[in-house]
This record gives C-alpha cells, structure tokens and sequence, in this order.
C-alpha cells in the first residue's frame, strides 16, 4: 500500500472519528435537538475533511517537486536558474536541499568538462609536437626537414594548402609546399614587407585572413578546384629573429588548439632550422678547410721533392770538386743558383707557416660555432624538459578526475550491473557467430583443399591429352586419336563439374560478391546470338533472340554473372530441345508512377530475360525442386539427359545476388520458358564517368586480360576448309576475276546490306566477293588476299575483332586495309588495332560514298607519308634512316611547332611523336592533334625514353594507338608499328626488314632459349608443364619447394620467368614470392602464379605478394601460350 492511499484512509477515519464524537456529544446533552446535533455532526465532518485534503495537497505537491528534482539529478538535467523548488513546509525546504545538492553536482561536472576539455587540447598539441620532434629527428638538410614539417604541420590541422618559406640572405625563399600547385617550379624570393609573407616577416606577428577574395588562393584536386576561407600566416623566431615564415590555408576556420600548435610547433621549428643552418655552415667550412688541406699537403709534397733533388744536386756537386777545380767559376755559379733556390723554399715554407696559422684560425672559428650549436641544443632540450612537465600536470588532472570518478562510482553499481549482463550476453551471442562463421570457414577452407586436391591430377590430365592430341610426331591412329579426345572432354565435363560444386558453395557462405557496371542490352544479344547461333543449327533448331526497343539502352547489374545465368538458361534449352525452337526474349515490366522517361522510352521497374524452349517440359509436380541442388526432373538411373542439377540452383542464387528472381512456366510434353527478374537500376551520368575512369586505371591490364581470354575461346578455324570457299547467298565476283582486278571483301551479316555495298563497290570500279559469317570471310581473306576489305564486327561463329587481330598478326596479309562500318562503338579500338577508318551504322549514301573514295584513294596512292617528331637529331636521322623506303615519304621535325605547320600544310598517314620536345610538351601536342576534326583519325605513335607514371600511360592511352619505349629493341619495334599503321606491303619491304617482322610475329621463335624457372611441388603438374614449353625450344629449370626455388636464383640468375605453385611444404608461394621481390636483380623478373584455389580472393592475394600475373589450374595450353606471349614478347 503506497502513501497515498494511506493518508486517504487516515483521512477517512480522522472524519468518522471526528464526525462520531461531534454527534455523540449533542447526543448526550441535554436540551440540544437532534437535528441540531446532526447539522453540528456534519460541520465538524467537513472542517476535518478540508484540513485533511489540505495538508495531503501539501505532502502531494511537496512529493511531487522532490521527486522532479531527483529526476532531473538523474538525468543530468538540473536547470541552476529554475526556482520552482522554493516553497514553504518541510517538504518545500527538502526540495530546496535536493537542489542545492543539483545545482552543486551540476557545477562541478561543468568544472570537470571545461578541464577535461583543457587536458584534451594540450594533449592533442603534446602528442603532435612530440610526433612532429619525432618525424624530425636526424634530418640534417632544410629542404628535407621543410617538407617533413609542412606535411606534417598541414594533416595536423587539417590544412588544404601549405608552403614554408626559410630567410636566406636576407630573402625568403620557397623551401617545401603540401598541395601546392606549382611545386615544382622554381619560386621567385620574397623580400621583407613585400606582400602578405614579406609584411609577416618584417611585423614578426601572425597573420589571419578571412573570406578570401576570388582567384587570391586556389586548392587543387584531380576533380576540380576550390578556394579557401582562411589564411594564416605565422613568422618562424629564434631569438627574435625571423627564420621562415609559415602559410596555411584551409576550408574552415582554424580552432584555438590548431593556432596554438602553429605557434608551438613554428617556435621548435626555429631552433630546428637555425641549428640546421649551422650545421650547413660547418659543413661548408669543412669542405673549405679540406680543400686547403689537400692543396697544401700538396705544395709540401712539391717542396719535397724540390729538396731532395737539391740534396742529391749537392751531393753530386760534392763528389765531384777535386776533380772540377777548373771549373770553379761555373761551380760558383750553381752555387748563386742554389743560393736563390734556397731563398725561394724559404720564401715558400713562409707561406705555408701563415696558412698554416689561417687553418688555425678557422679551426677556432669552427669550434665557436659549434659551442653556438651546443647552446641551441641546450636550448631545445630545455624545452623538451618544458614539455615534460606539462605532461606531468596533465597527469596530476588525469589523477584528480580519477579520484572524482572513483566518488561518482558508488552511484553507478546498479547501472553497472545491468551492462555487465548485456556484456555477457553480447559475448554469448559472439561466441555463437565466431562458431557459425568459423563452421563456415572450414568449409570455404575445405572445398578450396578439395578443389585443389581435384585441380592438380586434372591439370596434368587435360594437358598430356592436349599434347597427345596434336600428334606432332603423326604416330597415333585415328581410333588413339578418339580415345584421347574423349578422355580430354571428360577432363573437361569434371572441371565443368568443380566450378559448379565451388560456385554452389560460394554462394551458399556469401563469398560472392556482384560487380555492378554498366550492361548494354545490344551487347547481351550479340554476345548470345554468336555463341549458340552455330549450336542451333547443328541441332536444326530455330533460335532467336527479340529485345524490345523501348527499353533503354543500359542498366546497372553484374553483367558476368547474368552471363552465366542465361548461358546455364540457353544450354539447358538447346540441350533439352529436339526440335521446334529456343527463344531469348528481353522485355521490361512497366514502372506504374512514370511509365515513360525523357527520351520517350519505357521505364521499367524490372527487366526481364525469357528464354523459352519447345522441348520436353517439365512435370507440374518437379517445378519447385528442380531448383534444389542436385535435383532433376528426371532423377532416375535410365534417364535420357545427363547433367548434375547444379545448374538452376546456381541460376536461383545469382538471382538473388543480383537483387532479381526467377520464375519458370512449363507444360509436359510442350516446353518451358525460364524468366529472369532484374532491377531496372539505370547508370547515372556520374557513375558512368566514375565507371569509365575506374576502367581507364586498370587499362593495360585489362587488355591484357581480354587479349588472353579471346585468344583462348576463339574458334579452332580451318581456313582451308572447303565449304567456306563456296559461293555465298548472293552472286558476287570472285567467279570473274582478273589478275589486275581491284578486289574489294564485304565481310557482312546483313544481306541487304551486303548488297548495297556490292552494289556501289561495282560502282566505283571494283570487283567483291561477300561472306556473311566471320570464318568464311576469314577463309576468303586468307584465300584471295583482297587489295581492301569492308568488315562488320558483330558477326556469327568469329566476331570482327578476331578476324582483324588475325589478319594483322599475318605478315603477308596485315597490310590489307580494313575499314569498319559497324553500330559498335569502340572506334577507337578498331583503329588502335589497325583498322584504317570506322564508319558507324546506319550510314546514307553519301557517307558509304565517302568510305569508298577513301578507300580508293588510298589503295592508288603509291607511297604513304609518315610525319616524325623528335628533338634530338642524331635519333632522328637514325630514324629516318631506318624507315626510310620508296613506298614511304617520311618527314622528320624536331619541334611541336612544325609539326603542327606541317600537319596544317600537308596528308599524314602516320605519325611518330617523341614526349620531350624543346617548345611545347609531347602530351599538349597529342591532345591539339586528338582534338582537331581532321586529325581524329591519325595513328599516333608515341616513342619515347621518359618513364612513364600510370596516369601518363592512362592519358596517352586515350589518344595514342602505340606506345614504343627506347631501348635496345625500340627501332624494331617501332618499324613493325609503323608498317602496320602505313598498311605497307610485306613482300614490297626488304628483305631484312621481312625477316625482323616475321620474328616479332612469330612467337615460337620468341620462346627459342627463354629460362624458364618451374616452382611445383608435384611432379605431374612439372612433367606436363615441361612437356609443353620444351616443344618451344624452351630452357626449364625446376624447384619442388620455395627455398630450392631461391638456393636455384641465387645458383643460375640467368631466369626470363617463373611458374610459381601457391600450395608447397616449407615455404609455399606467397612467402617465396615476397623473398624474390626483396633481391635487387629480381624485383621486375616475371612471375606467373599456379594455383588449383578458384577463389577471386587468390588472385588479389597472389598480385599483391609479388605476382606479374595468375592463372588457375588445370592450365588451358591456348591460354598458357598467350600469357607467355604477353610477357616474353617485348
């Protein structure tokens, strides 16, 4: 029972008490009527009743004030100016106690803060001083020490722009900047009281500005530029004599704690600079003092030997007076010579005693200076003392705070309590998921081990099957030749296998991520009518692709892993399909608050890819499963199809991954259609910059990549085989050609479009053949060598890509020019690698008329003109003389200006560009080239001996078709790229110059007595490895661990490039890796690394313990060949 009710019922009682004895007493007096009695009865009722509610309101309302009043102490709350607490009674003066107590807790806590806040401050200044002293220790040279400091001094307080400027006779002069704009270049000296820094110099006070006017101070960035808010410019004193003068500037205001470590960190930088000063000066003088030491010690050796031939002249004279007393007139004048002779050593043993007493002097000297130097350390060090000390106050508050907390302690065990069970139950709760990620752990861990326990035989196996498959010594029957086959596309089927089980398990631990990028939805159906196009119609299967032109463009998602979901989709289809067709169908799904965008096209909340099929079917009953691992709709041992159930499974997770879903519609008998949800999420133009800039960062090694992986999945083509030589769908030439016949190849899909070209081709006086697939135009290139061909790049069974890389790696065919009319927009690749023009579709006539002209203009055109640009003239003539040929009119000029002149005034077909020019830089030039409309088109070759940074090869990149570094192989080099862009005839060239390109073409003959290091602890995996670069004529050399790999660099340093194995006892790969980086002779040799580990995060682990490059096990031999072809062909 709480007090209230207590004091209700005292009440209640109080009044029948009262009320009881009132009536009673009329009662028992006589004469008193009894209705008086009642009425005086009820009086005293209610005169109990009121002094009783009062004197509860008096307890309630007093109650109620203490209670707000603890509450507020509770909280921290306590306002000192609220008054509300005054009030009369005892429980008025209880409440006015309770927040005397408030207001006096409330008091010192504010206390507590502002020298917390204190302490903080001076510890924030201590610790940067201290780091500062630290980051400064032994540097004996200013400009080193300016550096140190202004970095440091500027992070410290978060400056955007710095610059210290040191006094040197009487000037100040620019000695380090941090985010200064022109850094390196030279900066003009400030005299005392000119401009803000000279006037801080001459005031020796500190100098604060703030809102700066337009164009006074500008931060630079990559991004853009900005101006600050504040300037501070601060004087550098030792003894009252300005040493530097520092300039700060920053986006914010600088705090009282960033200003006062300014001031103290400019004051230690004083000492520090004059100390510095002096030491030069010593040092100066040293130099000075050995100098005249050596040129006396070198007089003295002089005199020396003057003396000793005197004294052999005298002894020689000596022995020979009793027999020369006749010539007693000649021996008196020797005598006189060596008399001056004597007088001159004299005179110059002079000279040296007062060098001697110079040398001394300035010994003294010295040594004054450096009892200078010892009292400025002195000095120093009585600050550091200065330092200590304020630590040790720092410490002294820490402790007092210490002892106010232990005070406050009590008050908190309740509290503490409570958090000590929700510490425990945090902990409980971690420990349950250290145990789940840990189970998870394990099994990433084990089926990686499985993966590479599976990787390793396989590796082995697909190789030796390789191997055994080309029959190079033809000893092998035809039924050997199946079996091996077979036992190669069983390796195959089981890798197929691994990555499905890994791809499974990944998804299932969350190892994978999605790498969200632009997707064209142009490229999705070119990309799929290519690869399964040829597939149906071995199947006679109609295939078909449909994609809805109002969607847009592009969206954001994955784009490799919707690759491998629609590819699992569409082998499924064709695989389950006997006849009828297989359709991929993508369509959107309408947004209901803004069905149409900007441009007039849909705007979609999904997209969605359909692929649908006429085959078997799908039971009603199995929908649902079939997306279980390992599940089939036909499950049994006589089942028709084979296929692990993996493969939809997989389909669901990416889904998922990618934020979508997929749902399936199916009838028995009748076919199924597979729908694929995706976010409509569009590319915005910010992030499709940031896209292409993350993209132009990894440029090299992303062609590189894609250089590898298109070498290794295209098609195997036989380009003599005869069914691509028969005549197209269409009557072209190639029945009617004459040897002097102009022959012109339409590489077209499109058959009216071929035929429009055929049509104007004639026009212009040509003869053409057309091919309407990548092979046959292949085959027919390779066939008739035409004099110019017309080529698409999105063509079924070889894409335009392939076909050119090619041709241009074909000597006799890569002068062929190729002229591109393509809806691709990669215009600068084409001509990057060759191409002579791109023309983008759709064209009209005048343009297709244009293309023609160009192309027979340049096909009649005897000689082909070339512009060099090159500042050093012997070079340059070498260079002249080295392209120089009748079919090549070659203009050489050492500056930017004339270039430009000459590419003003006259036709390039070519031009070579030199970096370091005397007038403007090489890349000024490159970009006015790259930027004029009729220069777009012009093949630039850089060649140059400056090393590169990643942005220079990033910039040049862009604009740049070739890069050649000088070196010992750069003319060959740069011959071969100049052939290829001047597209000039190999059997016209001579022939030492056939032979050099031949050899840079032929990469057989690149491998011939290449070193190459094995690092493998299996022997399987060193047998088919070998196996393989011994058939180029390669030098191998094996380790079976990392520390035989080491003993065999250190033994045989002679090594092109190592085949690194991650998994290996004793030292494993990333170790020995990291050991070759730290050998000076082995930092940039070549190191690929093996592993069977098919996780994404290997690769990144490998790169960054020191590998060139990766590529997993089992090793694709195609593949194999390309990266050594990357690497060693330089």
């Amino acid at each position: 029972m709480n007090i209230k009710w207590k004091v209700w019922l005292g009440t209640a009682i109080s009044i029948l008490a009262i009320g009881g004895l009132t009536t009673i007493a009329c009662l028992f007096l006589d004469g008193v009527p009894l209705a008086l009695s009642l009425v005086i009865g009820l009086v005293g009722l209610l005169v109990g009743a009121y002094l009783i509610i009062g004197v509860h309101r008096d307890i309630n309302n007093g109650m109620h004030r203490v209670s707000q009043i603890v509450h507020d102490m509770a909280h921290g709350s306590v306002n000192p100016a609220d008054r509300s607490a005054e009030a009369g009674g005892e429980f008025g003066q209880l409440a006015q106690s309770f927040r005397s107590l408030a207001v006096d807790l409330y008091h010192k806590t504010e206390e507590e803060r502002i020298l917390r806040l204190k302490a903080e401050e001076q510890t924030w200044i201590n610790v940067h001083v201290s780091e500062m002293a630290i980051l400064l220790q032994g540097s004996v040279q200013i400009e080193r020490a300016s550096e140190i400091f202004i970095g440091k001094l500027a992070s410290s307080v978060q400056a955007t722009y710095g610059a210290l400027y040191v006094q040197r006779d009487d000037m100040l002069h620019f000695a380090a900047g941090y985010a200064y704009k022109n850094i390196t270049a030279p900066q003009d000296p400030i005299a005392p009281g000119i401009g803000l820094v000279g006037q801080c110099a001459r005031d020796k006070n500190p100098i604060l500005l703030h809102d700066l006017p337009d164009g006074y101070v500008t931060i630079h960035s990559a991004l853009g530029e900005t101006k600050p808010k504040t300037l501070i410019i601060v004087p550098v004193l030792y003894e009252d004599e300005v040493v530097a003068v520092i300039e700060l500037a920053s986006l914010r205001e600088f705090t009282d704690k960033e200003r006062q470590l300014i001031e103290q960190t400019s004051a230690n930088m004083g000492i520090l600079l004059n100390t510095l000063a002096d030491i030069a000066r010593i040092g100066v003088l040293l130099h000075e003092t050995q100098l005249q030491k050596e040129e006396l010690e070198t007089q003295t050796e002089e005199l020396q030997a003057q003396t000793e031939e005197l004294q052999m002249q005298a002894e020689e004279l000596e022995s020979q007076t009793e027999e020369l007393q006749a010539q007693t007139e000649e021996l008196q004048m020797q005598a006189d010579s060596l008399y001056k002779s004597n007088e001159q050593l004299q005179d110059q043993m002079r000279i040296t005693e007062l060098q001697k007493e110079e040398i001394k002097q300035q010994a003294d000297d010295l040594k004054e200076q450096a009892d200078e130097l010892f009292t400025s350390n002195k000095h120093l060090q009585e600050q550091m003392e200065l330092t200590e000390v304020q630590k040790t106050e720092i410490a002294e508050q820490a402790e007092e705070l210490k002892k106010q907390a232990e005070e406050l302690s009590a008050s908190n065990e309740y509290l503490k309590k409570q958090v000590e069970l929700t510490e425990q139950q945090k902990i409980e709760i971690k420990e349950q998921a250290d145990e789940i990620f840990m189970a998870a752990q394990y099994k990433s861990e084990f089926l990686a081990n499985v993966s590479h326990e599976l990787r390793t035989p396989l590796n082995s196996l697909l190789i030796l099957s390789q191997i055994l498959a080309e029959n190079k010594e033809g000893n092998l029957e035809a039924r050997q030749l199946e079996y091996i086959h077979t036992i190669f596309s069983a390796g195959k089927d089981l890798l197929t296998l691994i990555d499905e089980i890994l791809d499974l398990a990944k998804l299932e631990v969350g190892k994978m991520t999605a790498v969200v990028e632009p997707v064209y939805l142009k490229d999705i159906s070119s990309h799929f009518y290519r690869h399964f196009e040829q597939q149906a119609r071995e199947k006679n299967i109609e295939f078909d692709i449909y994609c809805d032109n109002s969607l847009p463009e592009s969206f954001l998602t994955d784009g490799h892993r919707l690759q491998q979901i629609l590819n699992n989709l569409l082998s499924n289809a064709l695989k389950f399909t006997e006849t009828g067709s297989v359709k991929l169908s993508i369509h959107g799904t309408p947004s209901p608050s803004s069905p149409y965008g900007k441009d007039g096209k849909s705007v979609a909340d999904e997209i969605v890819f359909s692929v649908s099929d006429t085959g078997i079917g799908i039971p009603a009953t199995k929908l649902e499963s079939i997306f279980e691992a390992f599940q089939q709709a036909d499950g049994t041992t006589s089942r028709k199809y084979g296929g692990t159930g993996l493969g939809l499974t997989i389909c669901r997770e990416l889904a998922a991954l990618l934020g979508g879903r997929i749902e399936v519609e199916s009838a028995e008998g009748k076919g199924s259609t597979f729908s694929v949800y995706l976010p409509a999420v569009q590319a915005a133009s910010g992030s499709t910059e940031a896209a292409a800039a993350s993209a132009a960062s990894a440029s090299e090694q992303a062609k590189r990549d894609k250089s590898r992986f298109q070498e290794s999945f295209i098609p195997d083509i036989s380009i003599s085989n005869p069914k691509l030589l028969q005549l197209s769908e269409m009557e072209d030439d190639r029945a009617n050609l004459q040897p002097d016949d102009t022959l012109l190849l339409i590489i077209e899909e499109e058959a009216e479009f071929a035929a429009i070209l055929l049509k104007l081709a004639r026009q212009r006086g040509f003869k053409a053949i057309v091919a309407s697939q990548g092979d046959q135009g292949l085959a027919l290139a390779h066939a008739y060598k035409p004099d110019a061909i017309l080529l698409d790049i999105q063509l079924p069974v070889l894409d335009g890509w392939s076909i050119i890389s090619r041709l241009k790696g074909r000597p006799e065919l890569r002068h062929i020019p190729i002229h591109i009319i393509s809806t691709a927009e990669e215009n600068q690749q084409g001509l990057a690698m060759g191409a002579l023009a791109f023309w983008k579709k759709p064209n009209d006539v005048h343009e297709l008329e244009a293309a023609f002209l160009q192309i027979e203009s340049y096909i009649r055109r005897p000689a082909k003109s070339l512009l060099i640009v090159e500042d050093n003239p012997d070079l340059r003539n070498s260079v002249v003389a080295f392209i120089a040929h009748p079919d090549v009119n070659v203009v050489a000029v050492a500056t930017g200006r004339e270039a430009l002149e000459q590419l003003a005034s006259n036709h390039f077909d070519c031009m070579v560009l030199d970096l370091g020019l005397s007038d403007i830089s090489g890349f000024d030039l490159l970009e006015q080239v790259k930027t004029n409309r009729k220069l777009q088109t012009l093949p630039v070759i850089i060649f140059t001996g400056k090393e590169l940074s990643k942005q220079d090869e990033q910039n040049l990149h862009h604009y740049a078709e070739s890069i050649v570094i000088k070196n010992v192989k750069s003319m060959e080099r740069l011959y071969d790229e100049t052939a290829l862009y001047l597209h000039r005839k190999h059997a016209d060239l001579p022939a030492d110059k056939q032979q050099l390109i031949e050899k840079l073409h032929n990469p057989e003959a690149a491998f011939q007595g290449k070193n190459i290091l094995l690092v493998d602890d299996d022997m399987r995996n060193i047998f088919a490895l070998s196996s393989v670069l011994e058939g180029y004529n390669m030098n191998i050399t094996f380790a079976q661990n990392g520390k035989e790999a080491l003993t065999n660099l250190q033994n045989h340093p002679e090594v092109d490039l190592i085949f690194m194995d991650i998994m290996m006892p004793e030292m494993d790969g990333y170790e020995t890796m990291r050991e070759i980086r730290k050998i000076p002779d082995f930092e940039k040799v070549v190191i690929i690394a093996l592993t069977a580990r098919a996780m994404e995060e290997d690769r990144i682990k490998c790169l960054q313990a020191g590998a060139s490059d990766y590529i997993s096990k089992p090793i694709n031999t195609t593949q194999l060949v390309s990266m050594l072809k990357t690497w060693l062909i330089k």
